[in-house]
């Protein structure tokens, strides 16, 4: 599933193939994928045409299409997606495709479980897929801010996963955050002392920065079809040797599946 990371390469990516364009019509060829107040693919791409794209965020997990005429369209990848510029218009697809007015589109594709839901900005922010966590890039986010965010009787792993804490820190991230930070997921947040804080603090934005710059993880294409190329280090790594102290990493799977070494993360 894209974690904060992909997300943010999507944001970037798109945004020079989407920003300032207006929508001329909209393709709907998987209509389940259309979550919308508005009910229907029909009434979807009625509602999107004419509109121009003022912006592209990220939410979380969630990419946030701003549109003129305060509208906005939320797309939620879940399980994975692709969000892919075309040069020409796309007259069919299996997904969901905007064409522009300049004879360009956007196309997304295996969409999977993948959601879109479009209305005005303001309601947005009530959607379920739509988390109310803070930003683990936000500069403002210090270490003695996040100790007050972290729920204290919570392990660190599910505490780092909490979308209404949290938002896009995942099961990939958490595990290589944690790991960068030497730190066991099953500590609970209580137990971390001041500077434990700061380090799960520096590792939390280094880990991310980090695989933003590698363009996510490897199954991920961007805008343009580009894959990732970020490598984990624990993450899905069970049996290999840590690359800290030469132990084996082990998975436990409790609910989900969580890699780490034991021996340094503590």
């Amino acid at each position: 599933m894209p974690e904060l990371p992909e997300l943010e390469v999507a944001r970037k990516t798109l945004r020079p193939c989407v920003k300032g364009k207006t929508i001329s019509d909209v393709v709907v060829g998987r209509e389940k994928a259309v979550r919308t107040p508005l009910e229907d693919g029909r009434a979807f791409s009625i509602n999107l045409n004419r509109h121009r794209v003022t912006e592209i965020e990220r939410q979380g997990k969630a990419l946030i299409f701003r549109l003129d005429g305060n509208m906005a369209m939320a797309f939620h990848y879940k399980l994975g997606a692709l969000a892919i510029c075309r040069k020409q218009q796309v007259a069919e697809t299996a997904g969901v495709a905007w064409n522009f007015t300049d004879g360009s589109a956007l196309e997304f594709t295996d969409l999977q479980l993948s959601e879109f839901h479009l209305g005005h900005a303001s309601e947005l922010t009530h959607l379920p897929v739509m988390k109310s966590g803070a930003d683990p890039l936000d500069p403002a986010l210090t270490p003695e801010r996040l100790r007050k965010l972290l729920p204290p009787g919570k392990q660190l792993k599910a505490a780092l996963m909490d979308q209404d804490v949290l938002g896009g820190i995942g099961n990939t991230y958490s595990d290589e955050i944690l790991w960068n930070a030497r730190l066991s997921p099953f500590r609970k947040v209580s137990s971390l002392s001041g500077d434990e804080f700061s380090e799960l603090a520096r590792q939390m934005k280094s880990t991310l920065r980090e695989a933003i710059s590698g363009g996510g993880e490897e199954e991920f294409r961007d805008a343009h079809g580009n894959h990732g190329h970020y490598q984990t280090r624990v993450h899905r790594r069970a049996g290999e040797p840590c690359a800290h102290d030469g132990h084996k990493i082990e998975m436990v799977k409790k609910g989900r599946k969580t890699f780490y070494c034991p021996h340094c993360q503590v």
